[in-house]
């Protein structure tokens, strides 16, 4: 995106993705990562966690992105992420950019915060302590707090099949030769992306 060094990502952005996410404000922009065992989406204001892989797993390991996402770094177990994902709910567009650029990025998307009074602050207090006394475990599981426990729900599993089908359809002719030539340099992702596509045709055909 010029001037805040995002590179756009070939493939849209998948409609039900936000809603998979968990996505709880109206920002046109957030952004999506792995830190802290957790994946995790913010738009410069909020933050979440969601569920891996009923999720980020299969977004981010597809070969319809794979491939262009293996330049960067977006988190690990044992390291924090220097790079982001940034999906623009406007548009539907996907790009990818350094993590302190896609901060900055997502910041300015939102009006300076207000001065709370005494009594604002015991509003949000009062809020907070009514929701966590609704505390559902399912919501939860859906953010992806529990997920190895606890398994993925119907609902989860549905939106999962609908997003892999999505993205099948990114699959081009010319991307797979981009994996084959990749492949055939060695490139472990290409390889690896190849060998999962296979076991898939072969399963199902």
């Amino acid at each position: 995106m010029n001037g805040h060094n995002l590179n756009l990502l070939p493939v849209p952005l998948p409609p039900m993705l936000p809603e998979m996410v968990g996505i709880v404000a109206d920002s046109r922009y957030f952004a999506m990562f792995y830190m802290g065992s957790k994946a995790t989406w913010t738009d410069g204001r909020g933050l979440g966690t969601f569920s891996y892989y009923a999720v980020y797993e299969p977004l981010t390991e597809h070969p319809a992105l794979a491939l262009d996402l293996e330049p960067y770094h977006l988190g690990s177990d044992d390291e924090f992420p220097t790079h982001a994902i940034v999906c623009d709910r406007l548009e539907g567009k996907m790009y990818v950019g350094d993590y302190p650029e896609v901060e900055k990025f997502l910041n300015i998307q939102h009006p300076p915060l207000p001065t709370l009074s005494p009594e604002e602050v015991e509003q949000q207090r009062q809020r907070i302590e009514e929701e966590l006394a609704n505390f559902d475990i399912s919501t939860f599981q859906k953010l992806g707090m529990f997920e190895l426990l606890a398994g993925h729900n119907q609902q989860q599993k549905q939106e999962l099949v609908e997003l892999g089908h999505w993205l099948d359809q990114q699959v081009t002719e010319d991307l797979l030769r981009r994996y084959l030539e990749a492949a055939n340099k060695g490139n472990w992702t290409a390889i690896s992306v190849l060998q999962k596509f296979l076991q898939r045709i072969h399963k199902n055909f």
